[in-house]
Parts: structure tokens; sequence; C-alpha cells
């Protein structure tokens, strides 16, 4: 299956997008997602480590389903004040 993931921040000036694809075998999990993730682009294994996802605006764990369709999201550690 494809979905198609929103980048914010660092991780959208990371992969020059504001979303992507990526390509998963059904029944794929949060985990799944983060190694593929960091297969396909090696300049985000620095934030992916610390990096949340999000499904439906819901903050997912490492073994959340991926599901075929809805909103996924790679929300990088971010700083400020």
């Amino acid at each position: 299956m494809i979905v198609r993931v929103k980048m914010f921040a660092a991780a959208r000036d990371a992969v020059g997008a504001a979303e992507i694809s990526v390509e998963l075998l059904e029944l794929s999990r949060v985990s799944d997602l983060r190694s593929a993730l960091r297969a396909d682009y090696p300049q985000l294994a620095p934030l992916l480590a610390q990096a949340l996802f999000a499904i439906n605006t819901q903050y997912a764990d490492e073994a959340t389903p991926i599901p075929l369709t809805g909103e996924i999201a790679c929300i990088p550690p971010v700083s400020g004040g």
C-alpha cells in the first residue's frame, strides 16, 4: 500500500516537501513506517529517533496500525521559546 505522510518543520526541510508517499506492506505499523522513512530518506534519520507520528489527529505509538486511508503526520522535535 502507498500512504501519504505530511511532513512538518525540520522533517519538511529535510525531504524538501510538505507531503511524501511511502510504500508499506499491508498491516504495517508506525514502527514499519519509521523504518521505511529511514530507508527512503536517510537525511531524516537524525530526526526520526525523536519524531512523533499522528494518525487522524491522534498521536500514535510504534504499535499503532497504519490505516489504508487517513491522515498521517510526521512531527519532528521542535525547540523554541
